[in-house]
């Protein structure tokens, strides 16, 4: 793993183990995630600009990062094993980029590479964590083989020091494991942050959070 690594404080960050219904309600205006911001710029600033770009986004929900993708002229295949962030994604974006646009509802445990095209960029935002332990290591061999050399992953993954650590359905990871799911990348940016902020509802909660944007080198 070659590293090339930035480093920046953030706000808390608003997500909690709730009712999607719920969280979807109290985030209809959310902003594309930051890592979704930096990986478009990457490719912005070293890739030439290319139609085809094709993203995977796992975990969409309402499509925040899905609709900031569309917009900048990505082709999008969006994951969500909750049928209404699908359907709200779906009510959400231009006529004019529905063409750019697969949504459909696939659960972690769902999500299989087969033959499909290999994709630019792979962001998951938030979504990782929420991988019951049992099933991680295939989904992340999954995704691994989702993104073409070259291409990037963005997202985040929890530590263990996190607050919900006690969830047995949720996956949490030390920084140890998380270096080594991205030993053949280089790490173009990488922030762990172990502080107390609020959840969505407003509810005080220690954060252990690896926010990471990595270029897959083989």
């Amino acid at each position: 793993m070659k590293n090339n690594t930035n480093t920046e404080s953030k706000s808390s960050i608003d997500i909690k183990n709730i009712d999607w219904n719920e969280y979807y309600k109290n985030k209809s205006n959310q902003v594309p995630r930051d890592t979704l911001v930096k990986a478009l710029d990457f490719f912005s600033k070293n890739r030439k600009k290319d139609n085809s770009f094709y993203a995977i986004d796992m975990g969409c929900g309402h499509g925040a990062d899905t609709i900031e993708l569309l917009k900048n002229g990505w082709n999008v295949f969006a994951i969500d094993g909750d049928k209404n962030g699908i359907r709200l994604l779906k009510e959400s974006i231009d006529e004019s980029v529905k063409k750019n646009l697969r949504a459909e509802v696939i659960s972690f445990e769902e999500y299989k590479y087969k033959d499909q095209e290999k994709c630019d960029l792979f962001n998951a935002s938030y979504s990782l964590p929420f991988c019951k332990p049992e099933h991680f290591n295939i989904l992340w061999d999954n995704i691994l083989n989702s993104i073409k050399k070259g291409g990037v992953f963005s997202g985040q993954l929890f530590g263990e020091k996190d607050e919900w650590a006690y969830n047995k359905e949720m996956t949490f990871l030390n920084i140890k494991t998380v270096y080594k799911l991205f030993e053949d990348f280089n790490i173009i940016y990488f922030e762990e942050k172990d502080e107390d902020g609020k959840t969505a509802s407003g509810d005080s909660k220690h954060w252990h959070v690896f926010s990471v944007i990595a270029e897959k080198l083989i």
